[in-house]
């Protein structure tokens, strides 16, 4: 099979890191990279062996792909512009700033029959993929995702670039609609909100209480789901898998660590083996499964959409 040829759009933090695994994945073929600031775009096609591109159009015309790592306000333009030269794509999370532009892109990718991947990267993340299988119709789940203050993402509140990724989880985990909310959300060193706390009820009975804040000391990115007889711990940072059952849950392998409780029943707990994985080689290398087998990615531009406009509802209510 014949390697997919690849252009990055962008060259911020992530677009960077995008070059960097394309530009050794088996399967693609880095055609190059395009971003408007050129001393930035020079450094990172020097840093990474690939063409630079002033000209965009240039590049879309030698891509069956590209990677969309612009800023969030011009992902709709960039994102047309690349299915009408004939490109799958794939851009970063958020689709878009509202979910009216990002309802456009994924009518683009339909007309022109291509691939539309969002890059929700926690969806790909080895503890959650390593507790997937074992979440089975969850009634409460808490999710903390704290980062200290970084000075970028801050072109969308934190609630499309945190919280998002919690929400796109949870509507991957529950497959249910969300029936009422209660959203706080407050900016405290930027224009737009930096922390927010939402709970969601959702129509199959689950209740979810997710907090984002990018204005902390430190950083946590852990979500606990509660089940029946099972409490199921990750924590996307760490990389690491805590399950505890009370009979009823998965069976405990051999060795797991008991904690006595009065009346002769014990709580079993223990940690999954998680691998040792990239997310962002994973999210790649799916992505260039889905084209080249013809399959809906793992985060279509339908799901993204659906997180987007859970976003924007939560901003609105926070408003109120």
């Amino acid at each position: 099979m014949q390697p997919i040829k690849l252009g990055v759009l962008g060259t911020g933090h992530l677009g960077t890191h995008h070059t960097r695994i394309l530009s050794q994945l088996p399967g693609a073929e880095l055609v190059g990279i395009h971003d408007p600031d050129r001393d930035k775009m020079s450094k990172v096609s020097t840093e990474y062996g690939t063409r630079a591109f002033n000209d965009v159009d240039e590049m879309l015309a030698l891509c069956e792909a590209v990677v969309v790592a612009s800023p969030t306000a011009t992902h709709r333009v960039v994102a047309e512009k690349a299915f009408l030269a004939g490109c799958h794509v794939l851009v970063e999370k958020p689709l878009a700033d509202s979910a009216s532009e990002g309802a456009l892109i994924v009518e683009a990718a339909a007309k022109a029959g291509k691939t539309l991947m969002v890059g929700h990267i926690e969806q790909f993340n080895p503890a959650f993929e390593a507790a997937r299988p074992i979440i089975d119709k969850p009634l409460f789940v808490e999710s903390h995702r704290l980062t200290a203050y970084r000075g970028r993402g801050l072109d969308v509140s934190v609630v499309h670039d945190l919280l998002i990724h919690d929400l796109e989880l949870l509507l991957a985990i529950l497959d249910d609609e969300v029936v009422s909310m209660d959203a706080s959300a407050r900016p405290i060193l930027t224009d737009s909100p930096d922390i927010a706390n939402v709970r969601l009820r959702f129509s199959g009975g689950c209740v979810a209480n997710l907090t984002a804040s990018r204005i902390s000391l430190s950083n946590m990115r852990k979500m606990r789901l509660f089940q029946l007889g099972a409490y199921i711990s990750i924590d996307f940072g760490e990389k690491t898998v805590e399950i505890a059952t009370l009979g009823g849950g998965p069976e405990p392998p051999a060795g797991a660590r008991k904690i006595e409780l009065t009346g002769g029943e014990s709580i079993n707990l223990w940690n999954i083996d998680v691998p040792e994985t990239d997310a962002l080689t994973s999210e790649l290398e799916h992505f260039l499964q889905s084209i080249s087998f013809g399959s809906e990615p793992r985060v279509s531009g339908k799901r993204g959409l659906k997180a987007l406009e859970l976003a924007e509802e939560i901003i609105r209510t926070a408003g109120e």
